[in-house]
Order: structure tokens, then sequence, then C-alpha cells
């Protein structure tokens, strides 16, 4: 059950949950509501627009009449201009206007009425000066400023030489009642900066003005909106509380969320009681992984320290090999030219032999030589701070141990380089452990040991130094060398395995003396093609810059 002094937290949590449910479903309605909307605002556009191409198909079938037999022209101009009228009810009247011989001014010719009003001839006369200046062939809405609800579509030709007009009015509401507009949504049809016709006013409400998303307006040019000859669409949605904010879905929400906050706190005391447990299981874990990762570490290390003794063999017999080949060649052309000691061929046997069998014996090294090396070794790109960290975790005992404090300062973000994540682990463990074993047989009252990791230029360099008691010159120049040790019981393969490791992925490693010792390694940095990738082979790879010390 819940404790008490948690009902306060149960209570601010359970308010939360409403909160976070009337938001879901606020944003679900929302969603809805703003597709259909969408779907609505398509269905009508699509309707407008058949509107008006039938009307400028109309229009367009009335000019080829005019070119008919003078006895014929306006009859038949006169009755597919009452058919048109008939089809489309929203048509008020049809006209012709032309130029006549003789004449400089404009007159109407033909007149279609249809049985609604019609707009007077003084408003038509105020577009005519407009229809005159308008070009041949094109299709120009005027708007009627004493006749509300009307417009005018005109088109200008030149009808046997002469210029002329049919002009169409336009009944905006007729046409715009005639489509499927829902009762919730008003729609305004604007030319230009003039409103046309409003159907289904709505009263803006709170949520209108909170929810933009229900307001559309709908230009076909937005270069230049003022332009009165043309058409956009304004669309407005009326939005009620109950449609954004469904109780029918809030309600089960929020007792689930009830139900599934009272059943949190119920479980609350029992996974505390397990948090100890498993804490001290993770501990335990974490202890194992590190004793596995640092027994994998000595292992490869044996394994690579085998590798270099093994690939230091080989080098030292390809000599030997070679001199043995060349006596070998030399014995044969001695042979060949003489007799002496050879009459049965049994000296020329024994050397192809010999010769025979060293080329064997130096291919049977090479082979072994590349094995040991590992040229088919792949680096990624690695982060180089993490790989520290679980460096220094994995000696943290032995640091312990010998009362030595380590300071980490990594660059942020990580440096990346492509390198092999367990070589490079393998070099700075080798370098930890030098600098542990260097300060433990110091009488320092602080010891101390410095990671950093910074980039310069197009490297990456990783810095450890101790306070320890240095290196000499001879120890310095020798550093590198296999075999070169200053332990008593050791092999003197650690740092050069280490130089021939960080080698492989273009890397480098260093050394010098300030205050103690201090080794950096320089690794290419991300972006930098490793020699690896670049050309499959370390002996290839390019030469990095060595940084100034820092």
């Amino acid at each position: 059950m819940v404790k008490p002094y948690s009902i306060r937290a149960f209570l601010v949590q359970w308010v939360a949950i409403e909160l976070v449910v009337m938001a879901i479903v606020a944003a679900i309605s929302v969603i809805q509501i703003r597709d259909d909307f969408a779907f609505e605002r398509l269905v009508m556009t699509s309707q407008l627009s058949t509107r008006a191409v039938e009307m400028r198909s109309s229009i367009g079938l009335l000019q080829p009449v005019l070119q008919l037999p003078d006895n014929d022209s306006h009859l038949s101009f006169v009755q597919i201009a009452a058919a048109v009228l008939k089809a489309y009810p929203y048509c008020n009247s049809i006209r012709l206007y032309e130029i006549k011989p003789g004449q400089s001014e404009w007159s109407e010719t033909l007149s279609v009425p249809a049985m609604s009003a019609a707009p007077e001839e003084t408003d038509l006369q105020t577009i005519i000066s407009a229809v005159a200046r308008q070009p041949d062939g094109d299709i120009v809405a005027y708007p009627l400023p004493h006749f509300a609800e009307h417009v005018v579509f005109a088109m200008k030709f030149m009808n046997r030489q002469r210029p002329a007009a049919v002009m169409v009015v336009y009944d905006a509401a007729k046409a715009i009642q005639s489509i499927h507009v829902p009762g919730n949504i008003e729609y305004q049809l604007y030319m230009g900066n003039r409103l046309i016709y409003t159907a289904n006013p709505q009263p803006r409400g709170f949520l209108q003005r909170i929810l933009p998303w229900f307001l559309v307006d709908m230009r076909r040019t937005s270069e230049n909106p003022d332009d009165d000859t043309r058409f956009h669409s304004r669309y407005e949605k009326r939005v009620t509380f109950g449609q954004v904010f469904d109780w029918r879905l809030i309600v089960p929400l929020s007792l689930l969320g009830l139900a599934v906050l009272y059943a949190f706190h119920l479980l609350v005391n029992q996974r505390a009681a397990l948090t100890q447990a498993q804490e001290a299981e993770q501990s335990a874990r974490r202890q194992m992984e590190l004793l596995r990762h640092e027994n994998r570490l000595f292992q490869a290390s044996r394994v690579n320290a085998v590798g270099e003794l093994a690939s230091g063999i080989a080098h030292e017999l390809a000599q030997p090999l070679t001199a043995l080949l060349s006596q070998s060649q030399a014995g044969l052309i001695l042979v060949e030219k003489g007799d002496a000691g050879n009459r049965d061929g049994s000296l020329k046997q024994a050397l192809a032999a010999n010769v025979r069998e060293a080329q064997r014996a130096g291919k049977i090294l090479h082979r072994m030589r590349d094995y040991i090396v590992g040229n088919d070794i792949q680096p990624v790109l690695q982060e180089l701070n993490p790989i520290i960290v679980n460096m220094v975790e994995l000696l943290r005992v032995k640091l312990r141990e010998q009362n030595i404090e380590v300071s980490m300062d990594f660059a942020a973000p990580s440096p990346k380089s492509v390198v092999g994540a367990i070589e490079l682990e393998q070099v700075i463990h080798n370098l930890l452990r030098n600098a542990i074993d260097a300060l433990s047989e110091c009488s320092h009252d602080r010891k101390r040991i410095a990671i950093r990791t910074f980039s310069q230029d197009t490297v990456n360099i990783i810095e450890i130094a101790d306070n320890g008691p240095g290196m000499s010159g001879e120890v310095l120049k020798n550093l590198f060398h296999p075999f070169f040790t200053t332990k008593q019981n050791g092999m003197g393969l650690g740092l050069s395995l280490c130089a021939r490791l960080l080698e492989r992925s273009g890397g480098m490693l260093h050394a010098r003396n300030d205050n103690g010792a201090v080794f950096w390694i320089t690794v290419p940095g991300e972006g930098v093609a490793s020699p690896l990738i670049s050309q499959g082979s370390r002996d290839s790879g390019p030469t990095l810059p060595v940084p100034s010390p820092p």
C-alpha cells in the first residue's frame, strides 16, 4: 500500500497523468479535425474549379459561332447562349459587344438575359473600357461595383476584322450554393481584396483564436495579392471545445492511468527492497568482468610478445638464408664452367637441392612473419576517451594499493580515430603499468598519473605522464628497441611491441622527461584514412607529424 508520506507525490503524478491524457486526446482530435478540414477544402475547391471550367468552356463555345455567315451567326449565338443559361443557372446573362463599322465606341449587339435580375447597363459600361485593353483570347474576371455577389467574365477577340467581346454575368452566390459547403465551415470568395460572397458566416470563438490550423487563405497568386482580377478563397472551420477534448476518450484513459499509477506505487517498495541485492550482484559482475578483461589483455600481451619474438627471429634468419642462396648459386656457376669433381653431376644436384630448400625456407619464414605481424587486421572508428577510462578502471585496485592518484583531462567531445580497440587498450594498459611500476619505487607523499586527450592538426593525442624518477638519456635512446629493458625480470619487448601495434593503425609512440616520464600516443584523427584500410599494409602507411610537447 502507498505510504502516507507519498500521498502528495501520488496526487501530483495523477494530475500530471491527467494533463498528459488531455493533451494526447486534444492532439488526436486536432489532427483528425484538421485532416477532415483538409479533405472538405479539397472537395469544395474541386467543385468550384469545375464551375470555373464550365464557365470558361461556355465562353469559348460562343466565339466560333460568330464566324458563321451573317444570316446565321447571331441566331446561333442566341440559341447557344440560351442553352448555356439553362444548363448553368448561376449564369445571369450573356452579352455581345462590338465596334461597328464607322464607329469608335463599343456597343451592345446581342443580349441574352436570364429570368433573374440583371445588372444595369451602366455597370457593364464601366467594365467595357477595361475589356478593350485586355489581350485577345484571354478570359478575364471583373467585379460589379453595384451588383453584389456577381462578377463578369469577359473575352475579347477579333470578329471579321472587328473587335468584339463576349461578357457573361456570373452569380457567385448561386455557384457556391450549388456545391456542398458544410454547415460548420465559413467560406468566403474574394476578388483581390474585394469580398464577393460569404457562405455560412461563423462567429470567431476562443478556439478559433488559439488554433490557427482551421483558418486557410488560399491565394492563387502571392506576387500581386491586390490584383482585382484574381480570385482567392478563405476557409474557416468552427471548432467546439467538446470536439477538441472528447470526454468519451478522456474518462477511460484517466481511469486507466489512475490504475497504472496505483499499481506502480504498490511495486515501488518491492523494487526498493531488491535494489541493494541487485547493486551488490552488479558490483560483483563488474569485478569479474574486469578480471576477465585483464586476463585477456595479459594473454594478448603474451601472444603478441611471442609474435614479436618470432618476427625478430624470422628477420635474423633471413640474412643467413640469403647468403646460403647466393653461395649455392655461385657454386652452380663454377661447376658449369669445369668438369673437376663433377663427372657424375652429383655436386650440381646437391647445390640445386641446396638452392631449392633455401628458397623454400625463405617462403616459409615470409609466411610466418606475415601471420605474426597480422596484416589482415582492419581497424574501425573508435572513441578514445572510453578506452582510456576502461583501462584506468581495470587497474583501479593496483592504483589504490600503491596510493596513486589519477587525473584525467579529456577533450570534449571525445576524439575519434580509426584504430584497433584491443591493440590500443593493450598499449595504454602497458604504459599505465609501467607508470605504476615506476611510482612504486618512489617515496613521494603524493604519487600522481596525469592522462589527457586532445587534437592537434590531423592527429589525436593521448598523453600519459607520471611524477616518478623519469628516464636517463641512454634509456630514452634505446627505449623502443626490442630486448632493451631496465627491469630485472623484463623481456624488453613491451614498448617495442606497443610501437609496432600503433604502427598498424598509422600511429606512433613518443617519450620525454618532464618532472617524470611522459609518453604520448599520436593516432590519425577522424577522417584521416588508416594505412591498413587505404593500402593494406602498415609498412606503406604515412608518417604522422610529431606534435610539439604540450
